[in-house]
């Protein structure tokens, strides 16, 4: 049985983080959601993936990250996962 696990977090950027080229993220929180995916074992345990994490922002904040691609768009989600796992973002 396949199980997959939602919950809000902080995300906190204690510097810039460029997200991708061009656009960068100011240092601040951000709510987010960590995302995890379970597989029932025959054990009956659960085995979990790694924790997967995104941000939702809104136009306004990407347009003024100098975000190209605004138009007609009210928020995207952006998946930060790299930066969690590298330390540029950490989860509070």
């Amino acid at each position: 049985m396949l199980r997959i696990q939602i919950r809000v977090v902080m995300l906190e950027a204690t510097q810039a983080v460029e997200l991708e080229p061009g656009v960068v993220l100011p240092p601040g929180n951000y709510t987010g959601t960590e995302t995890r995916t379970g597989l029932a074992t025959a054990s009956g345990d659960v085995s979990w993936t790694k924790p997967e994490y995104k941000i939702k922002l809104t136009a306004d904040q990407l347009a003024n990250m100098d975000a190209t691609y605004t138009e007609n768009l009210i928020s995207d989600e952006i998946d930060v996962t790299k930066f969690v796992r590298s330390g540029e973002l950490a989860v509070t």
